[in-house]
Parts: structure tokens; sequence; C-alpha cells
């Protein structure tokens, strides 16, 4: 029954889809394979792997999910006529899927292949939950003891709701104080069961209950994190004054998987989306104010030496010191080629929104340099028929700094804003100053700022600025349910623009 797809997915989803033959088996392969897997701890490790690999899929945050679907719906790149024979308005190629989400009126049923798309994110992400929940599974009915089992659990645990998160903030409700919390929304998945009545939406409330469940019960298991004793630089360069390096490799490059900082990040954006603002605040600072033994920060504020290579870290456009948990995908250029690389870019924007974006007038914003410094997040070409395109850089590289094809999905800037935004308004100033000089800007229009209201205004922009690419705009927009666009133009949000429609064979089940 077609309208079972997904719950097909669960059934099977850990290591390979079999052909229907297995399905004949006593014992079929691909659970004979599970109990292999499930022997030994690398066979953990390698089952978690899989998951962060898949995270960082085209389908999911190698590019749907981060710099395509919501910053299409943020409108964030330039929307050309329908008729444009190039880039997001070309009905002939794939890529015409963020103009029918961003310039159509967000009609996100009127056109077949945007639909498909979603189902297939929608699918994409409880694929993944399906084998964190296997992982889950085997760890507590397997005889296998090993010594980092709670690490492997808090990580699958802290990204089942990381992820469980991000499907409510696209198909869950927005998040006002009227919201109806006995109102259905999404499937909260916490076991490989096969009976479909546990793979139906659940009631909002009972999603944020079980979301702040997983994260409590991971944070506690992470509390043994190889990154609570190691500094940044140390678990990924093997650099560091006074410091060993971890004996087990799989202990390092800790901002790839989903650590304890990590937990805490999505702990902040969780009890932030949901207007709980000490919770926040609280979870912000915790990542903010962490420190190695030596009194550095753990994660320093990106400024002007994000983009050489100083002290312990490489140069990045990505501000990888910045970095919480990233997913990393060695394909991401030949996916993004088309997006940014080409001469028919896909995803630009003209220079004259950039320059308001980036307020042109503050020039030494380390994020968008005039034309005679080094190139950083943008680099305008020219081609034949005085064709002239915007290429973004941050995931591409550019001609001094190499792209190392990873994509940021909780970095230090979002705790800097839900702390500036969620704390009273006497005691956010310090947060802001910080942040803005870090970024190379003016703190003098702190004296603008007077009020919630020019507050939010300025959240609006260093959003924009900060996160152009990575998908986080559309959530902004969303968290305070705008009517209203003023970037790069303006443009009335319809109501239906926030809560994305579910699978048609999803809905026909329930």
């Amino acid at each position: 029954m077609k309208h079972l797809y997904i719950y097909m997915v669960i059934f099977v989803s850990l290591l390979v889809l079999n052909s229907c033959n297995d399905w004949l088996d006593v014992k079929p392969r691909s659970e004979t394979r599970a109990e292999t897997l499930f022997e030994t701890e690398e066979g953990f490790r390698s089952a978690l792997t899989g998951v962060y690999i898949a995270l960082g899929e085209a389908t999911l945050y190698g590019r749907n999910t981060s710099m395509y679907i919501p910053d299409a719906m943020a409108r964030l790149w330039k929307v050309p006529s329908y008729t444009s024979s190039t880039g997001l308005g070309n009905v002939d190629r794939f890529n015409n899927t963020p103009y029918k989400l961003s310039n159509m009126k967000f009609d996100y049923e009127i056109y077949e292949d945007t639909e498909s798309l979603l189902q297939t994110i929608w699918q994409g992400y409880y694929n993944c939950i399906a084998q964190l929940n296997n992982i889950l599974e085997n760890l507590e009915t397997n005889n296998v003891t090993f010594d980092n089992a709670g690490l492997i659990k808090g990580e699958a645990l802290g990204l089942r709701a990381f992820l469980h998160l991000d499907i409510l903030r696209l198909w869950g409700p927005v998040p006002t104080a009227d919201v109806n919390i006995n109102t259905k929304c999404i499937p909260y998945v916490r076991e490989m069961a096969k009976d479909p009545k546990k793979l139906v939406s659940i009631p909002y409330n009972e999603v944020l209950a079980l979301v702040e469940q997983d994260l409590n019960e991971a944070e506690k298991l992470l509390e043994t994190d190889p990154i609570l004793v190691y500094s940044i630089p140390v678990l990924n360069y093997h650099i560091g004054p006074g410091e060993k390096t971890p004996e087990d490799p799989w202990m390092c490059y800790r901002q790839s998987r989903f650590n304890y900082y990590a937990v805490l990040g999505t702990k902040a954006r969780f009890y932030h989306w949901i207007g709980k603002k000490d919770e926040a605040v609280m979870c912000a600072k915790k990542i903010i104010e962490a420190v190695n033994e030596d009194g550095s920060f753990k994660y320093p504020l990106s400024g002007e030496e994000a983009y050489s290579y100083t002290g312990d870290y490489p140069a990045s456009l990505i501000m990888s010191r910045e970095i919480i948990f990233s997913v990393n995908n060695p394909d991401l250029q030949s996916i993004i080629q088309p997006l940014f690389v080409d001469e028919s870019a896909t995803l630009t924007q003209t220079e004259a929104a950039l320059n308001m974006a980036y307020e042109l007038s503050s020039h030494n914003d380390i994020r968008y340099k005039p034309a005679n410094n080094p190139n950083r997040y943008w680099k305008k070409e020219s081609y034949a028929h005085s064709v002239e395109v915007n290429h973004f850089l941050k995931y591409t590289g550019n001609n001094q700094i190499a792209s190392d094809n990873s994509i940021p999905l909780i970095r230090l800037s979002e705790m800097y804003f839900i702390v500036m935004e969620d704390l009273s308004f006497v005691e956010f100033m310090p947060y802001f100053q910080a942040y803005r000089i870090a970024r190379g800007l003016d703190i003098s229009i702190e004296t603008e700022i007077t009020g919630e209201t020019e507050l939010l205004l300025r959240l609006e922009k260093e959003y924009r600025k900060d996160f152009f690419g990575e998908g986080q705009m559309f959530f902004f927009y969303k968290k305070h349910n705008y009517k209203s666009y003023t970037w790069p133009a303006g443009f009335n949000v319809p109501d239906n623009a926030y809560v994305l429609p579910k699978p048609k064979d999803q809905i026909a089940f329930e």
C-alpha cells in the first residue's frame, strides 16, 4: 500500500533496502546484518556515522534544508521572472523549485516537483530518525558492553531531538502565545515499531515534552564528552599547548558529531522557539561562557582573524571556530556547482540588494568587504552579453580560502542572538557590542535601539547577514510570525507560508 511508504522506510532503514525476496526469508538479511553490525562497539560507531553521512546528503542539510529550501522561503535569493532563460526561472531545471516556493505565494501543492521535493525531505528526516532508533534499541537489548556506550547513546538521543525539532519548525505551527497545544502536528518516533499507529502525528505539547526529554537525557549522558576536556584545536588539529590528543581518534572532531554543546545549543534553540526565555538564555550562556583549561573561550567569536590562519585555527569562510555542530559532505562542491558556481548560478542576489543587506555604509563588515579587499561571501563575475552574476562563496571557498565541505547547523552567533533577544532590554547590550565588534561593525548604533521593536529590527538584519546560506532566516521570520518582508523588496507573506504541507501519503494514512 503506497500510503505506508514512510513506514516501510522505518522497517528496513538501518543498512540497505533489500529486494522484495528478503521478506520471504525466515530471518530477513537486513535483520541478520543489523544483528551482526551491533555485535561490537565498532558496529555501533559505524551505524551512527552512517546517520551523519545521510544528514550531509543533498536530500537534507547538504542542500535542501540549509541553503536551498529555507533560504528560498525567506527570499534570500534573487527571484527572476518566471520566463527567464537561466536561474530560478528556468522551468526545465530542477532548480526552479526555489522560484516556485518564494515567488508564487508559497503555494506548495500547485507544482508536482515542489510537492515531491518536500516529501523527499520529510522521508529523509524520518529515515535518519529510524536509524537512530535502531541504534538506541540495540544499545538497550544487546548484551554487548563497552566504555563509550553512553557517549553513543547521548549523541543518538540528542540528534533525534534535534531532527524532530527541525521537522517541527518546518511542519509545525507558528509558535505564538495562543498556539493550540492540542493540535496534532508531527510524529515523534522513538522506536523501531512496525505498528503504524505509532507513526502518526501527535499533539504539539506532546512533541515539545519528548524533545525536552531526549535533550535532558542526552545532556546527562554526554557529560563524559571529550569536548569538555580538550580544546577544539586539540580535537580537530591535534595542537594546543600543554594538552594531549585523545588516544582514540574517534573521540576527535567533535564539532561534526552531536556533542555536549550541540545539546545545549539545541536546548537554547528549543526554549527560544517556544518562548521559555530564561531557560533559553541559561543554555546559550553556557556555550558563550564555556572555557578551556587555559581560560580561553571554547567557542570564540570570529573576527577578521577567521579569514587567515591565526592561532590554532585555519582560515574559514564558515567561521569554523564558531561551529558548535556541522555536517560534512566530501561531494558538496559537485552538489552546489549549479547553485553557486556556474555562469547560470541559480542561487544569487543583486548587488543593490546585497549592499542594502550588509549596510554598505559600514565598510568594515568582515563578511562583505568592498571590491578592493579580499573577497569574502560574494564575488561578482562578468560574462558574455553583459551578464553579471554575484557568486556566493561561503561554501565554495575563494582564491585565498578553501572550502572544507562542511555545513554549519548550530553556530555561536545564534547563541548571542538568543541571549540578546531573550534577556531583559537592559541586559542585552554587552552581548550586542561583543558581536558587533567581532564582525568589525560600529557599536555606536546601540543608541538607535530604544526598545524591543528596534531590537527585533536589528536582529533581523544580523540574522540575514550572518546566516546567509545556512537556512536560519526563515525560522526567524516564522518564530516572530512576520506578515511581510521588507528585503530585498516589499512582500506580503501569505497565511500558509510558515507551515509546510505534509506528504499526501502521510495525510491519507492519518
